[in-house]
């Protein structure tokens, strides 16, 4: 287990500690702390993005918290209208058991959270995106069948673009569009 992976689980689990008493909290994980809790304990981030969490988890690990200082690692609360991937990207969620009490994690489908990726598509995307690949967990073919069904993002020329992009560089396969729809050669 890799430091940075130590780091989180110390950081959730004192949050998880914190929050006794309290209702129970899904919290659904994305990007760089998804891909290091669950797929890639080697990936390094310095954030855990959580799409719309309660007010209570934002506070506790805020980037200026006791909890963040201490474990260098911290909370940014993101909205889920900015998480770029179908409308059913929590029906195929996994969860991580980490023994907590009173916090659920759910971390995205590797396309899904290279989906989201997507959308920004900076060096650091590329990398995790490329590390996912080598490490046997994305599949081109799979990552293109839920592209597919990314209707909303497809309609914007960026998203479109980055597409292309990615899958040239990171596949070395050719995707086009013709008429809204994808096409491979």
């Amino acid at each position: 287990m890799t430091a940075r992976l130590q780091n989180i689980i110390s950081f959730l689990s004192q949050m998880d500690r914190q929050l006794e008493g309290d209702e129970k909290v899904n919290l659904y994980l994305i990007g760089g702390g998804a891909i290091t809790l669950f797929y890639d304990d080697e990936n390094r981030t310095s954030d855990l993005d959580l799409i719309d969490p309660p007010d209570k988890i934002s506070e506790i690990g805020s980037e200026k918290s006791a909890l963040a200082q201490a474990n260098n690692i911290y909370v940014s609360s993101l909205a889920e209208i900015n998480f770029s991937v179908p409308a059913d990207w929590r029906e195929k969620c996994h969860i991580v058991n980490l023994g907590l009490k009173q916090i659920c994690i759910y971390v995205p489908c590797v396309e899904d959270i290279v989906l989201g990726k997507m959308a920004r598509l900076e060096p650091k995307d590329f990398e995790d995106i490329i590390a996912l690949r080598d490490k046997g967990v994305l599949h081109h073919q799979r990552l293109l069948r839920r592209l597919r069904q990314n209707r909303n993002e497809l309609k914007e020329l960026g998203y479109r673009n980055n597409s292309i992009l990615l899958f040239k560089q990171v596949f070395n396969f050719k995707l086009r569009f013709r008429k809204g729809e994808i096409v491979t050669e």
